[in-house]
């Protein structure tokens, strides 16, 4: 799927997939200390942006660490590629394909990223 194939709908549901992904990450956790979606996703008019940065976003209220899935569709690799942002925050940033193969790696980095 490319992002010229999505409408708000599906676009709806591939956010809501994602935020399904992440809360199976942090179960054991509070849930209500993550603010879900942490970054803006609509224009002021109310109409969603539809890019794809971020897919997914959310920040814990607790040790104010951040993350921002974005999914790339013209993107040459066919990985998952993450860093830390530390310039001014904590946030875990993840680039990957649109590509099912693709969630457990990115379950696992933010596993990892949560509960080190």
């Amino acid at each position: 799927m490319n992002l010229n194939e999505l409408n708000e709908q599906s676009y709806t549901e591939l956010e809501d997939y994602w935020v399904r992904v992440f809360l199976n990450v942090v179960q054991d956790q509070d849930k209500e200390n993550w603010v879900i979606p942490y970054y803006n996703t609509t224009y002021s008019n109310g109409q969603k942006i539809i890019d794809m940065n971020p897919i997914f976003s959310a920040k814990s209220k607790i040790n104010h660490k951040s993350i921002r899935i974005i999914h790339e569709t013209d993107h040459e690799e066919d990985d998952v590629h993450y860093w830390l942002d530390t310039n001014g925050k904590n946030e875990l940033v993840i680039i990957c394909p649109l590509s099912q193969q693709h969630v457990r790696k990115v379950k696992g980095i933010i596993e990892r990223w949560i509960y080190e």
